[in-house]
């Protein structure tokens, strides 16, 4: 790829007298992935405040819904065993109004920075209702 800009530059040098130098736009911002493994979700959740703005897809299960919290377990990916396996979170955001206690749902989050009633705090970007724990 080096070549070919050099050569590309030096066609211009040549044909018109003068080159225009590249300049590479600066990145806005990263995509970030969501974690590969339930090892990496819970690191990310365990350190929060230094994964500040990241966003990743998680599963999980409402537990406690009231007018001040949106409790969930969430994993890194479907399970039947949100409450063993996941790590406990506060929902905020538009759409966490769409989802009542024993909800399974699949969401798009960003972690804020914040806690509320010691989980960290993950605004949703999108969510989707999967189900519903009956037992």
């Amino acid at each position: 790829m080096r070549t070919f800009i050099t050569a590309a530059v030096l066609a211009m040098a040549v044909a018109g007298g003068s080159a225009a130098t590249a300049v590479a736009a600066p990145v806005v911002s990263i995509q970030k992935q969501s974690p590969a493994s339930e090892a990496a979700l819970k690191e990310t959740l365990a350190d929060y405040t230094h994964h500040i703005g990241e966003s990743f897809t998680v599963y999980g299960e409402m537990y406690n819904v009231t007018d001040e919290s949106h409790a969930a377990f969430v994993t890194a990916g479907p399970t039947d065993t949100y409450a063993l396996d996941g790590t406990s979170i506060e929902l905020t955001g538009p759409g966490v109004g769409t989802l009542a206690e024993d909800d399974y749902f699949t969401a798009t989050v960003t972690i804020t920075g914040n806690e509320i009633l010691g989980d960290p705090e993950l605004r949703i970007t999108s969510v989707t209702r999967t189900g519903h724990n009956n037992g």
